[in-house]
């Protein structure tokens, strides 16, 4: 190996393409929110998804003191929300929040998870967070999704809507 582990583990991880996801929690004037591309399925029965977050994000700490938060899966017109919110703010916002029982997330994402926390367990210089699903919903028709790869971010080659060349996901998806 080059370098130093961290630089490596880094640098090879960059070649898994991985969707983009913001966490958003109501916050003391306004919802903040965290861009993270960590976002895992748990389980499906209660339903249960999890994400990491650095031991230093304000948003992660929020979220343990407020115990609910929302999963909001962007779509590929949505890389300035996911730049505003991995550190690189934007003066005026282009981007819609909403609301459902005091949770924040934003218009426009392909999906939606209104969660509670129920856990969340050290991982080196992460923290790891899984919450359980107490609401979710997205739009009818599913946009281009945000993807990250590479270290920059990536879209498919199929515009919105035109998945006609694409296999349906329930001949490629199974569980062992």
């Amino acid at each position: 190996m080059n370098g130093s582990t961290a630089e490596d583990f880094r640098r090879l991880f960059r070649r898994l393409t991985t969707g983009v996801t913001l966490i958003a929690v109501a916050g003391e004037n306004a919802p903040a929110g965290m861009t993270v591309n960590s976002l895992t399925p748990v389980s499906l029965d209660p339903p249960l998804l999890l994400f990491c977050a650095s031991l230093t994000s304000a948003t992660a700490k929020r979220i343990a003191s407020v115990g609910a938060f929302s999963v909001n899966i962007l779509a590929g017109h949505q890389q300035d929300v996911s730049m505003h919110h991995a550190g690189r703010p934007l003066a005026n916002p282009t981007w819609c929040w909403r609301q459902s029982s005091g949770v924040p997330w934003v218009d426009g994402a392909n999906a939606i998870f209104r969660c509670h926390l129920v856990e969340d367990y050290p991982g080196g210089d992460h923290r790891i967070l899984i919450g359980q699903i107490d609401e979710m919903f997205g739009p009818d028709t599913v946009a281009t999704p945000l993807l990250y790869h590479g270290g920059r971010y990536a879209r498919l080659p199929y515009e919105d809507g035109d998945v006609s060349n694409m296999a349906r996901t329930e001949d490629l998806w199974w569980t062992g």
